[in-house]
């Protein structure tokens, strides 16, 4: 299968009075269709691999291809599509219908082919009613919409989103994500996601590579990112009575603490003890006083956390 992004041993060094090393030997290859999260903290090489995969920064040394086409080369250039959350690619003083039509030609695409490209992107992401205003009129939640649109008004076949949702409202966040998940449904294209919202993540991506220091740490299915803490799962039980004692156990199988006077939370291991078995011995333990049970996994934000400590120590 051909893949549509492919990094070779890309390595990119800025030079200067204390030469750094952004981004270190790093290899990956995402193939059609597939949503990549591409994660790490603050000064990973996140956003510097981003420009090297479209051309903006030049490795130092290694290669980097789009659809076969050399990183930076015009072929390469026509198959991305490219979203900056901090930084807008469309003209504050006009419309935007002028930005699109604009952003259109610049891709030497015109006539019908323009106006079918134009339409189904105003349905898909439902801009109709914003076509005619200023983009400086915009809600930043609409000008996201219209900031995607313009990415992949030449259909291109990989979108590089660098933190597409920043600075957005649960609504207009939850909004967007489902319009990029129709997208990618309706045009089977690569999405390349870098964020740090993880509900971002966990709602668009199907795998994740991780990097640290400009070297990538793990590369696979999002739920193996968990390793050792994917079978961890905690439950907290909502008690009718503050005289209601806090299960005992063996620790080996149980944690536990007493966090208010009516709130007892527990973790289990699903390896050492089931959840049917776990929540048995809990209502059997707590019989009619028992008024609430919640029961959560090992949060991502937890996991990168816990990674990152252990790729430091």
């Amino acid at each position: 299968m051909n893949n549509s992004l492919s990094a070779q041993n890309i390595i990119k060094i800025f030079d200067g009075k204390k030469p750094f090393t952004a981004v270190n030997d790093l290899s990956f290859e995402l193939f059609p269709g597939e949503s990549v999260a591409f994660l790490g903290p603050n000064g990973a090489g996140k956003s510097t691999t981003i420009k090297l995969l479209c051309g903006i920064l030049t490795p130092t040394s290694g290669l980097a291809f789009v659809n076969g086409h050399k990183a930076g080369s015009f072929e390469a250039n026509k198959s991305i599509g490219l979203v900056f959350g901090t930084r807008s690619q469309l003209y504050m003083h006009m419309t935007v219908f002028q930005c699109l039509d604009l952003i259109s030609e610049i891709y030497f695409l015109s006539g019908e082919l323009k106006k079918k490209r134009m339409a189904t992107l105003t349905e898909l992401f439902e801009i109709g009613p914003l076509l005619d205003k200023r983009v400086r009129t915009l809600s930043l939640g609409q000008r996201m919409r219209c900031e995607i649109v313009a990415a992949l008004i030449h259909k291109p076949s990989v979108l590089l989103a660098d933190e597409p949702t920043i600075g957005l409202d649960i609504i207009a966040k939850n909004s967007l994500r489902e319009l990029i998940r129709r997208w990618q449904k309706e045009e089977k294209s690569t999405l390349l996601l870098t964020s740090h919202d993880l509900s971002d993540v966990e709602a668009l991506c199907d795998r994740s590579i991780l990097i640290d220091h400009g070297e990538k740490k793990f590369d696979g299915k999002l739920e193996l990112l968990k390793g050792e803490l994917s079978d961890l799962r905690r439950i907290e039980i909502t008690v009718s009575d503050q005289e209601v004692k806090l299960y005992k156990h063996a620790s080996h199988i149980f944690s536990s603490k007493q966090n208010n006077d009516y709130i007892h939370s527990f973790e289990i291991r699903l390896s050492q003890l089931s959840m049917s078995e776990a929540l048995s011995l809990l209502s059997g333990h707590y019989g009619n006083k028992l008024q609430d049970i919640k029961i959560s996994e090992v949060s991502l934000e937890e996991v990168l956390a816990d990674r990152f400590k252990t790729y430091k120590s």
